[in-house]
């Protein structure tokens, strides 16, 4: 076989093979590629998701507060009354004893006694009226506050671990946009060495073409 086809065969023989490995791993880096974007794609709608369920999470959170807010203010309030009250049977309960001692001093007659009793009775017997149904409206009150604190705390708590989860998909995503980075460099560089490979072939085959003329023109 001439120099000329054996240069030829060789140069042949190389672009096939530069061919072939560049086929095999342009195909292996696609899939790598489309794997990484997938992943990627997959942590991002979880992320997405995620940033939905906290969204409903601190609306929760926020409604809940302001639901305990104002029970408590209304409770506070219920028991300032409840203590009011308690003032004015006190008040009440003095003037009757104030009574006991002047009917007993001769100071107040029978008949103006038992009247003052009757309607001091009266009112005091309203004012407990009254101080028992705030009474029960206050531990209702500390029942739906105790259960919106525990509300509270489990949203609170629910809001965080949506937050772990949130940070740690965001550390993967930008892990794997690193990675997906670093695999289109690589492709880039193996690209950039096969074309030198390819270059330095057609240079040996030119010097190859060379040589054989010159070896033709000698003879």
């Amino acid at each position: 076989m001439s120099n000329r086809k054996t240069a030829v065969v060789a140069v042949i023989a190389v672009l096939v093979l530069l061919a072939a490995a560049g086929c095999v791993t342009k195909k292996t880096h696609l899939a790598q590629i489309a794997e990484k974007d997938a992943q990627i794609q997959q942590a991002q709608n979880s992320i997405a998701e995620l940033k939905k369920s906290n969204e409903a999470l601190d609306k929760g959170l926020t409604d809940t507060k302001k639901a305990l807010e104002a029970a408590q203010a209304e409770n506070g309030q219920l028991k300032q009354s409840v203590s009011s009250l308690k003032d004015q049977i006190a008040a009440l309960e003095s003037q009757k004893t104030e009574l006991d001692a002047a009917v007993a001093a001769g100071k107040v007659s029978e008949a103006n006694y038992k009247k003052k009793t009757s309607a001091l009775n009266w009112q005091i017997g309203q004012l407990k009226k009254d101080m028992t149904e705030k009474e029960a409206k206050i531990a209702a009150k500390d029942a739906e506050i105790a259960k919106l604190q525990a509300s509270e705390t489990a949203l609170k708590a629910a809001a965080d671990e949506q937050s772990r989860k949130m940070a740690a998909l965001n550390t993967e995503k930008d892990g794997l946009a690193a990675k997906l980075d670093q695999t289109i460099s690589s492709k880039n560089t193996l690209i950039g060495i096969l074309g030198v490979l390819l270059l330095l072939a057609v240079i040996l085959a030119i010097v190859g073409f060379g040589k054989a003329r010159k070896s033709r023109t000698a003879v």
